[in-house]
């Protein structure tokens, strides 16, 4: 049976999320263009493709289930039975890896769904990095004894914002998230904040001779001009009077 021929079907008004988890190219399409998608593969096949699915219920940000279903755990609940991540008939419980996954457990599925909802470079992921920024700087002069009452105030402020921001992505409202899964954003926050500091885009201009398209605020396949003089250009030098 090839990969686009799998009959999967699942019960999900899909009209709004990035990916349709009953389409038949579902798989190979988050694989392709969420690269740690492509990098997992852990479990069979068929597994993996229940997992992508849940993902995609859970966490994609117009998913209907986050205003549907306000509680947290109930949804990840409700998002595994309608993908086919079902408990025991049996005894009731889930399998252990199951299990590891819904708690936040699993750094590599926590690796995943932060890598998806990255991905979608929201708004409020975006006031997520700014913030993270802000309490490492003010942690710095904490830390350096340079702190006065108003860099505290701002450090509590930045902790706050980030915890509810945090809470806001994940979509899990006044629940306080898995201590896993919460350190896995960070790592993104952090990855994604190093790859926007000012020598690596002036690296990237070097080497490619063009913005990467997420940083670029001109669009898709923006190529800047050569760096001249006014001078230098002789249709500019007439129109100057040079």
């Amino acid at each position: 049976m090839s990969e686009e021929s799998v009959n999967y079907k699942v019960d999900i008004d899909h009209t709004f999320l990035r990916f349709n988890p009953s389409h038949s190219h579902f798989y190979s399409d988050i694989r392709r263009e969420v690269p740690a998608f492509g990098e997992y593969n852990e479990h069979t096949r068929p597994i993996r493709l229940r997992l992508y699915a849940w993902i995609v219920c859970m966490y994609d940000i117009n998913s209907p289930l986050r205003l549907e279903i306000r509680d947290y755990y109930k949804r990840k609940v409700y998002a595994g039975s309608i993908t086919g991540i079902a408990p025991s008939r049996v005894s009731g419980k889930y399998m252990e890896y199951v299990e590891n996954i819904f708690l936040g457990n699993d750094d590599q599925v926590n690796h995943l769904i932060v890598q998806y909802i990255a991905s979608f470079s929201s708004p409020e992921y975006n006031q997520l990095m700014a913030h993270v920024t802000l309490q490492q700087n003010t942690l710095t002069r904490i830390v350096a004894g340079e702190a006065n009452k108003e860099v505290q105030q701002v450090f509590d402020v930045a902790t706050e914002t980030i915890k509810k921001q945090m809470n806001l992505i994940y979509g899990s409202g006044e629940k306080d998230e898995v201590y896993e899964a919460r350190r896995a954003l960070y790592q993104q926050v952090s990855a994604d904040l190093s790859q926007m500091r000012p020598e690596n885009v002036a690296r990237t201009m070097v080497v490619d001779k063009r913005l990467a398209d997420d940083w670029s605020p001109y669009g898709e396949g923006y190529i800047p001009g050569d760096i001249n003089f006014i001078g230098d250009d002789p249709k500019i030098a007439e129109e100057d009077g040079s």
